[in-house]
């Protein structure tokens, strides 16, 4: 790793999991994943009159790694639609974690709000009630999409 660090803003609960699930702070992605891929395609100088990528208040640091073909002492400014493409897939792998621990009790009924707060603290994902609405609510959007896909493919065909 470089000892370089760029900062982007993350939802509490997203930058809690990516720090627990990448080991820690700084975040240093795998060599071999699509956030790496993001960084080593993306990463610009610092354009004139621009801000480079400085901590804040829900920022979390990401370390950026050596690439062979990109000095990171000079290419280490992202720009905003490459973090925003850097969020969505750290977002995206945070669903998908989700999605396959807690789909597997099936229709979890009651025992939901215990079953998330265990989630959480599993991920280290601080338990809030602001937190649990979160996971909770895209949970729901999860299990809706996935009942219409299911409800689609045991509809019969008609030859249309």
């Amino acid at each position: 790793m470089s000892g370089i660090l760029i900062y982007i803003k993350l939802e509490p609960w997203l930058a809690q999991w990516v720090m627990n699930e990448q080991g820690g702070n700084p975040i240093r992605f795998n060599r071999k994943s699509t956030e790496h891929n993001i960084l080593q395609t993306f990463l610009i100088r610092l354009p004139y009159g621009s801000m480079p990528n400085l901590p804040g208040e829900n920022k979390v640091p990401i370390e950026l790694p050596h690439f062979k073909h990109k000095d990171v002492r000079v290419y280490n400014y992202l720009p905003r639609k490459a973090q925003n493409a850097l969020k969505r897939c750290i977002r995206n792998r945070f669903v998908i974690d989700l999605w396959q621990d807690l789909h597997q009790f099936g229709y979890i009924g009651k025992r939901k709000q215990d079953l998330i707060y265990a989630w959480m603290e599993a991920h280290g994902i601080t338990p809030t009630e602001t937190n649990f609405f979160a996971l909770q609510k895209i949970y729901q959007r999860k299990r809706e999409a996935y009942r219409k896909q299911k409800f689609k493919e045991n509809l019969p065909d008609f030859g249309h």
